[in-house]
């Protein structure tokens, strides 16, 4: 049977279906077999709405020039990753509003540029807006924990990275795209000296572990151990938890991102994710809990040994201690010694010194440029 249909895009870009071309944010009436392959194919397309009412209701959002994107509907401040986006995003808003160009945030993409802090991989495992070709992938975190390989980012046609290594990562990994490197703009405001470290009595020791994790492999965190080891380092040293955001938000606590706890720390303590590279960025020595989690890190990375936590661990890159005695030991060697020679060579590829305190204003200019 034929019929006249229409047809609505609610996503942010073109959907091409069946030899049809369907423009986002408009109806699009056609006339089909409503029992055909072709029409089901119509009607099952993601973000295609076939003869629906209130189509107001999903329409796509016109948007600013630059949006930087939470990726949920009903995105509360609360949540952890939207402080998390924020703390990326706000350095490349500021940057972009220098240059003369209007940038703000959005629950979800919009009509127009848009900056998408989590892989296509994970945006499609979840059920979010599918990406489209005006959106720009800009990692949520700077470890390695293989969102951002090139299977995982396949979808997106531009990339931003930290450093080099990053993009060589992903080039070689066989990424279509365009990939620049920015930096890290989370860190500029501590690079700017927008946060004052205070003083204290003792030399500042923070254990700032990765969030948990309900699957194998949970080692690849030193929560929950860290709540009891943390008792255990010496009271030569002041000892304070630094918990990941979305762990806080878990335990009811305030989940704001640690900045504070970054510049005051004079050791640090971490396992595998942002955090190790954010402290050896800022020239802090880290100690990795190898008792925790070195095997479960070179266990769940076994089949990418061009991961960088799983080089961490291998090549026994940092501090490593084998338990709480030698963790104690180590703290006052990394006090004296500081950062060594292994670590300041390995981040110039994660995130290189040039582009330290302006990555901000240089993932704005390259974000301009994509116009």
């Amino acid at each position: 049977m034929r019929a006249k249909i229409s047809i609505y895009n609610s996503l942010h870009f073109p959907v091409e279906c069946e030899g049809y071309t369907f423009p986002p944010g408009k109806n699009v009436s056609i006339t089909i077999e409503t029992n055909s392959v072709k029409f089901r194919n119509i009607r099952t397309h993601r973000g295609l709405r076939a003869n629906r009412h209130n189509n107001e209701k999903y329409a796509p959002i016109p948007g600013k020039t630059v949006n930087m994107i939470y990726d949920h509907h009903s995105q509360k401040r609360l949540n952890s990753y939207a402080k998390v986006v924020e703390a990326l995003a706000q350095p490349m808003i500021d940057g972009l509003t220098e240059l003369g160009i209007d940038a703000g945030y959005a629950p979800i993409p919009t009509l127009q540029t848009n900056v998408r802090f989590f892989s296509s991989c994970r945006i499609n495992q979840q059920g979010k807006k599918p990406v489209g070709p005006n959106d720009i992938f800009y990692s949520h975190g700077i470890g390695d924990k293989n969102y951002w390989t090139a299977e995982n980012i396949a979808d997106y046609r531009v990339a931003m990275v930290p450093g080099p290594a990053w993009k060589e990562r992903i080039m070689t990994g066989g990424f279509k795209g365009e990939v620049f490197v920015v930096g890290y703009t989370k860190l500029d405001p501590l690079f700017n000296n927008e946060h004052k470290k205070q003083s204290r009595d003792k030399p500042l020791v923070v254990w700032a572990p990765s969030h948990g994790y309900n699957s194998r492999h949970k080692g690849r965190s030193s929560y929950p151990w860290c709540m009891k080891h943390i008792e255990e380092i010496s009271p030569k040293y002041e000892a304070i938890l630094a918990l990941h955001p979305a762990t806080r938000q878990n335990l009811r606590m305030p989940n704001e991102v640690s900045k504070q706890e970054l510049i005051d720390a004079d050791v640090i303590i971490a396992d595998a994710g942002s955090t190790v590279y954010e402290a050896w960025a800022l020239g802090k020595p880290v100690i990795l809990p190898d008792w925790i989690c070195r095997d479960d890190v070179l266990a769940h990375f076994k089949g990418d040994p061009g991961n960088f936590e799983y080089r961490i661990y291998k090549e026994q890159i940092g501090y490593h201690a084998k338990d709480m005695k030698e963790l104690n030991k180590m703290i006052e060697k990394a006090l004296v010694n500081g950062m060594q020679q292994r670590e300041i060579e390995f981040m110039e590829g994660i995130f290189p010194k040039e582009l330290r305190g302006i990555s901000g204003i240089t993932a704005a200019n390259t974000l301009k440029n994509l116009l």
